[in-house]
Parts: structure tokens; sequence; C-alpha cells
């Protein structure tokens, strides 16, 4: 196999690039929803690392790396469930991490398990099965090392892989359509409460329903048009998740607060002080400023609901409302007489009231309402509500469903 390089190569290795810094900054990622960012940093890594290996197949590189050889085919059966416990995070009230959910990888780690015998091959033999999966001149075969007992089981079980991994990727997809429907028929449950997260998975959902259907075609296509093993299609797989990592750093790229970072105002000497300085007084925001911040603030906060992230943080809010942070917090101490947690908790208790009166709500547990408006946890939800309503969340339910 003669290395070399063209276009779709230089377009999937931007692309494996980008996935592999999208992977880091979603993981490592000190704001938002930690346990959704982290699940999508995994996500895009088990992503990133099959499409580095298709590369090097396609582009004949793998010679140099003949370890790589089919060394990411298990995490093909994991990116549907990161991408189901993703969803599941971002659609569920209160998620959390649970060991269960490991379970869901057991597909994957006996897939590995039964390559064993193909990594303890020799370079020269898995060279040679890339040379003719990608329908490539090679050298004549070498004779298979370590010949397991299942070993000979490996041309029976991949005329039947695409099949189970085609019925277990739409498995995967029904799993998350069910948590999608589940997630809107609570919002449409409430009509006044918008959903956030619903229009991101939905255009996540197309990404990756695209995904799917090249995935079907081109090996539907490419094993019927040779009759045996074929791995062409996985270049037309691996460019258009090239060009999903590229859709998802636009998108961020383009909610950085980067963007909106104010002009340095040049510096003045300092008047002599005739009395003590005040808070935010160097920030140089006017009354006129601050009260169409607040109107902005107040909007954002009745149409989005960023309250109901459990991790929302001053930074993440003001970035949502293109603000540098000091501004924020000087209006919301200024203008409402609160720091952010007290302004940020008034609202959740706001929501949770709304919830406790309506009767069809009746059913739901206290700390599930707690949690869903945003409290992450159930004992700074009590003493947050009876602060502010002198009264607890069961006494204040009582009392209004009674009425």
């Amino acid at each position: 196999m003669q290395p070399f390089l063209d276009l779709r190569s230089v377009l999937i290795l931007l692309g494996a690039a980008q996935g592999l810094f999208l992977s880091w900054t979603f993981f490592f990622s000190a704001q938002g929803l930690r346990l959704s960012n982290r699940l999508l940093g995994l996500l895009m890594l088990s992503l990133a690392l099959p499409i580095i290996e298709i590369l090097l197949c396609y582009s004949g590189y793998i010679r140099f790396a003949p370890f790589f050889v089919s060394f990411t085919e298990p995490l093909t059966f994991v990116v549907s469930p990161l991408l189901y416990l993703y969803v599941r995070s971002l659609t569920t009230p209160a998620f959390r991490w649970r060991p269960r959910y490991l379970l869901l990888f057991v597909p994957a780690a006996l897939h590995a398990i039964y390559q064993i015998p193909f990594f303890a091959q020799s370079s020269a033999w898995k060279l040679r099965t890339v040379a003719e999966a990608y329908h490539q001149p090679h050298p004549v075969a070498p004779e298979a090392l370590h010949d397991f007992w299942w070993f000979g089981t490996y041309t029976r079980f991949y005329a039947v892989f695409y099949v189970v991994l085609g019925s277990y990727l739409l498995v995967y997809i029904g799993l998350v359509l069910h948590a999608l429907f589940l997630y809107w028929r609570r919002q449409a449950a409430r009509p006044e409460q918008p959903a956030p997260a619903l229009g991101w998975l939905s255009r996540l959902g197309l990404g990756f329903g695209a995904l799917l259907l090249v995935y079907v075609g081109t090996t539907a296509y490419y094993h019927q048009a040779t009759g045996d093993v074929n791995d062409a299609g996985d270049v037309w797989l691996a460019s258009l998740i090239s060009l999903l990592f590229y859709g998802l750093s636009g998108r961020a790229i383009s909610q950085s607060s980067l963007l909106t970072l104010p002009p340095t105002a040049p510096e003045t000497p300092p008047a002599e002080p005739v009395a003590p300085r005040r808070k935010y007084e160097k920030t140089a925001l006017s009354p006129e400023a601050a009260a169409e911040i607040l109107a902005r603030l107040r909007t954002l906060m009745t149409t989005a609901d960023p309250y109901r992230n459990p991790d929302l943080s001053l930074a993440e809010l003001a970035a949502q409302l293109r603000l540098p942070p000091h501004h924020l917090s000087q209006v919301i101490n200024e203008q409402c007489g609160q720091n952010f947690f007290d302004f940020i908790n008034g609202y959740r208790i706001e929501e949770v009231k709304r919830q406790l009166v309506r009767p069809d709500t009746a059913h739901l547990k206290l700390e599930e309402i707690g949690f869903a408006a945003g409290f992450n946890s159930k004992s700074v939800f009590n003493a947050a509500f009876k602060k502010s309503t002198q009264t607890t969340p069961s006494q204040f339910r009582k009392t209004a469903l009674a009425q």
C-alpha cells in the first residue's frame, strides 16, 4: 500500500483534529451540566478515533501503525449508548450517573474480547486485510498466527456483522426517540415553559440520523457491488462525521463569550479620592445601561429558563446575555438587591410554587419538582423554599390543593 493524501484525506484529517479538540473541551469544561458535557466529550472521542483509523487505512499510512487496524472497531458499540445517555441527561429531571449504566457497554467489551485473535496477528497479516478490504494491491498473504479456537469464525461473523450493528443502532435510535418523546410530552403539558434542549437535540438527532442512513446505504451498496468485505463506504462515513465536527465547532465558536468581550477603554489616572470607593465603581455602567441589562435578564429568565440548570454559574448566564460577568453581577446586586444565587433561587422557587398548585402534578414527589426547577440538593431546596415562603413545600402544596 503506497501512502497518499488527497482532498478527502485532508477533510477527514482536519475533522479528526476537530473531534479530538471538541472531546477535550467538552469533557474538561467547568461550566454548564458537567455530566452532560462529559458524556458529550466521550461521544466525540468515540467518533474521532474510528475516523482516524479509517483515514490511516484509506490513505495507506496504516503501514506505519499496523497495530491500529480494527483497534477502534469496538467503539461502534459505544457511540449509541453514549448518545442515549447524553440525551437522557438533558431530558430527564435530576439525571444522575448510575453504575448500572455500565451494562450498556457490555456489547463493546464482548466485541473487543472476540477480536483478541485478530489483534494477536502479525503486522503483515493485518495490513493484508486492510488492502483486501479497500481492494488495493497487496503482496502474497502471510500465514495467520496464534490460531485461537474461535479465529476460524471471523469469516462467518463479518458476513452478519453489519446486520447486527445496523440493528443495534436502530434499537438505540428508538430509545433516543422515546426519551425525546417523553421530554416533549412533559413540555407539552406546560406550554408556558420553553424547552431549550429540544432544538439542540433535534439538530443533533438529525446529524446522527444522517450518519445512520449513510452507514446503511454505503454498506449495502459496496457489499452488494463486490460481494465480499469492502470498507470503501467507511470513507464516506468518516467524511460525514468530519462535517459534523465542523458544524459543532462552528456552533461552539458562535456561542463563545469571546465574541462579546467589550473593547478595552483607555486608562485614565484616577482622581483624588474624596470618599470611600464603592463596589463596581470602575465598571462605568450607567443607570440606563443597567436598566437595559436588567430588562434583558428578566426576559431571558422567563423565556429560556436558564435557572433549570443546577450548575448554572454567573459566567455562563453572562455568556447567554453576551455580557461581561462583572456587569451582570453589578446589575443583580444593585438593581435587585440580591446576590447571584439568591436571584436564581428566586426563579426556581417561583417555578416550584407554580407546579405545587397544579392538581395534575400532585402525583410528583416534592424533590422531583425541586430538581426539575434547578435545585441539585433536597436540603438546599427545602431551606431556600422555607426562607422565601416561611413554609415548607409540603405545607404549601397541602394548603394550595385544599383551596
